[in-house]
């Protein structure tokens, strides 16, 4: 254990104060809360809604509860199951000479829930919308890498919770698509 805590503790000091560029020390905290910018509600949330209907119509709805159903459960797993029970210090609080925080942090480290969240998000909507997967798994990992480019997560953590994400993006995409099969198999006007 010491020597894979020493390699994720090595590596995030590369990347957090060696592999460094002054313009990601601007672009990185502002990325890695995109969750938090009006624009992605006023316009992603549409968006998104907007090619769930064009492509699935009424079922769309149902899609998107379980999408959002899917990004509760690993925001509460990650916080509750593995976060409050690992209860791993942030590298801000333990290596505080060594680390560069950029951005504002709280609670524990493993595993990283904005890591989780945006891994399900990728998953989930990429088995809807095929064509989304250029832009939203590229989104995802620029919002992990962002966590421990920031100071805040430890490499593993960021892998944690982009495990922990993609497995619960899977199964909740798993169920929407077979409550979309039941519709069609009894005869509902679906597309």
């Amino acid at each position: 254990m010491t020597f894979l805590y020493e390699l994720d503790k090595e590596l995030l000091i590369k990347i957090n104060r060696i592999w460094t560029l002054p313009w990601l020390d601007q672009f990185f905290p502002a990325i890695t809360d995109l969750h938090k910018n009006p624009w992605f509600f006023w316009i992603a949330i549409p968006l998104l809604l907007g090619a769930l209907w064009w492509k699935y119509r009424k079922p769309a709805f149902m899609i998107f509860l379980l999408f959002l159903l899917a990004l509760g459960t690993t925001d509460l797993v990650g916080n509750h199951a593995f976060k409050k029970t690992v209860a791993r210090a942030r590298p801000g609080d333990t290596l505080k000479e060594m680390v560069i925080v950029r951005s504002p942090y709280g609670g524990y480290s493993f595993t990283s829930n904005h890591a989780a969240n945006m891994f399900c998000f990728a998953k989930y909507v990429s088995e809807f919308l095929p064509q989304a997967r250029l832009i939203v798994y590229p989104l995802a990992v620029l919002v992990a890498y962002s966590r421990v480019y920031n100071g805040v997560h430890y490499p593993s953590d960021v892998v944690g919770g982009a495990v922990l994400g993609w497995m619960i993006g899977l199964l909740y995409s798993l169920l929407a698509k077979e409550l979309y099969e039941r519709l069609r198999r009894n005869g509902r006007e679906l597309p």
